[in-house]
């Protein structure tokens, strides 16, 4: 087991935060925390630690990325490309949504933030992968965050439970706000119509010019 500490020039006090990365001996990434200058001299200072373990919280299906730090957590995970039943107006159809990252950050046991940004099917996931605007409406394209009106998220208990927060969105009432982003400049009820009961074309996809981690600031 390795636990690299990465300090930069640019620490001004003790409480300021530093990366750790957790890796397996093979390279394998375990985890990845941001703890303070001041716990991580402790802890290399403090024989009681020797033999210690740092733990991961248990974590949601299809879990891509954690990223933790003293005030909370932002937890990534992949939604596969399928249909999805949505309600938009008055009618419950079933339409075709893209590959998609969902960005949840929680804070104690609430989820104070959600972002969506869509990706094209093929290929594995890292740093430098391009990633694409979420094509309908309820998510404001600049900054990808969700509007979910008056519907709330629940609290949880464990971060695992962020696995079925998903069907929350999807059951949320699709409208026009924000409109719908395309190569094809459709309108929303356009762009629905198009996909009903099909597949999502990758191609509609419209490229937001960045990567995964240049998006949300990640380092790795």
């Amino acid at each position: 087991m390795e636990f690299l500490i990465k300090i930069t020039d640019r620490l001004r006090n003790f409480s300021d935060c530093v990366e750790v990365i957790q890796k397996q001996a093979n390279g394998v990434v375990l985890g990845e925390y941001k703890m303070s200058l001041n716990d991580i001299i402790n802890s290399l200072t403090n024989s009681s630690t020797e033999g210690s373990t740092h733990e991961t919280p248990f974590l949601p299906k299809n879990c891509v990325k954690l990223v933790s730090t003293i005030n909370g957590h932002e937890v990534f995970i992949e939604l596969p490309k399928r249909k999805w039943q949505i309600t938009y107006g008055n009618d419950t159809i079933t339409v075709g949504f893209p590959r998609m990252i969902f960005a949840y950050k929680v804070h104690g046991k609430s989820i104070s933030k959600l972002r969506i940004i869509a990706l094209k099917e093929s290929g594995a996931l890292n740093g430098e992968t391009p990633i694409y605007y979420f094509p309908f409406a309820n998510v404001y394209h600049t900054t990808a965050e969700v509007c979910m009106g008056g519907n709330v998220f629940p609290e949880i208990e464990c971060l695992s439970l962020l696995e079925k927060m998903h069907y929350l969105f999807f059951a949320a009432p699709f409208n026009d706000d924000y409109g719908s982003i395309s190569t094809e400049t459709k309108t929303m009820k356009q762009l629905i119509e198009s996909l009903k009961d099909k597949e999502f074309n990758d191609d509609l996809l419209m490229p937001m010019n960045t990567t995964i981690n240049g998006f949300f600031h990640l380092s790795k």
